[in-house]
């Protein structure tokens, strides 16, 4: 299992055990609980030669690099759940438009797991659009993880956040997104979106949910990933 796989784990984890004290009923109409948007694209450090010592992403518009403009984003894989009607086979490479954006994280402070800009919370985060089906993200929250580089191992950037998705057909629903990348430079990344099953919960559920994410993300640093050869 990777290291991403792991993260992703750890934190659906954490959001179920909050999540589940949502009322049933409010269930009606969200998303399937597990349905997922794998995605990759291209990134490039802002402020560090590497993604480890960054203080903001770029994520890559088209394969070039451009702050402040959304990046472009292509589909690892078929989407499971109520996202098949996404296709990898229909979507570009990111580095020729893709089918999807993300946008930059152009400043943040690794030490404290804060995003300084843009602002949370972020609208249209992500987003997803083939032929008549788009799909959105909201971040509302934000951690990151670092961990150093060692022996054969590159250091590994894992930003990770909650929010909800917008889907037409469906109420906003409770997601997790993680995104992770290592390497100098013009480096790559992948990610995904996972939909927790539930509506977004209610303020209360939500600030107790942001509390253990922040914590998790502390462990989270204090883990190697396995060593990636050259």
């Amino acid at each position: 299992m990777t290291y991403a796989k792991q993260t992703l784990m750890a934190f659906s984890a954490l959001a179920a055990l909050t999540l589940a004290s949502v009322p049933a009923n409010a269930a009606l109409n969200t998303l399937v609980l597990g349905s997922e948007i794998d995605f990759n694209g291209g990134v490039n450090p802002i402020g560090g030669a590497d993604t480890y010592n960054a203080t903001g992403l770029d994520f890559r518009t088209n394969g070039n690099a451009s702050i402040g403009t959304p990046g472009s984003l292509g589909l690892t894989n078929s989407a499971s759940g109520n996202f098949t009607a996404f296709s990898a086979a229909a979507c570009a490479s990111s580095a020729l438009g893709g089918c999807g954006t993300i946008a930059d994280l152009t400043s943040f402070v690794v030490a404290s797991n804060t995003l300084v800009t843009p602002a949370l919370p972020i609208a249209n985060f992500i987003t997803f659009t083939q032929g008549a089906q788009s799909v959105s993200f909201t971040l509302d929250s934000f951690t990151i993880a670092n961990v150093a580089p060692s022996g054969t191992s590159l250091g590994t950037t894992t930003i990770s956040g909650l929010g909800e998705l917008n889907y037409v057909g469906f109420t906003p629903t409770a997601a997790i997104f993680t995104v992770t990348s290592q390497g100098t430079g013009n480096t790559s990344f992948s990610g995904s979106l996972v939909s927790q099953g539930v509506p977004v919960p209610e303020p209360s559920s939500m600030l107790m949910l942001l509390g253990g994410v922040a914590s998790l993300g502390f462990v989270v640093r204090s883990r190697k990933p396995a060593s990636f050869k050259a």
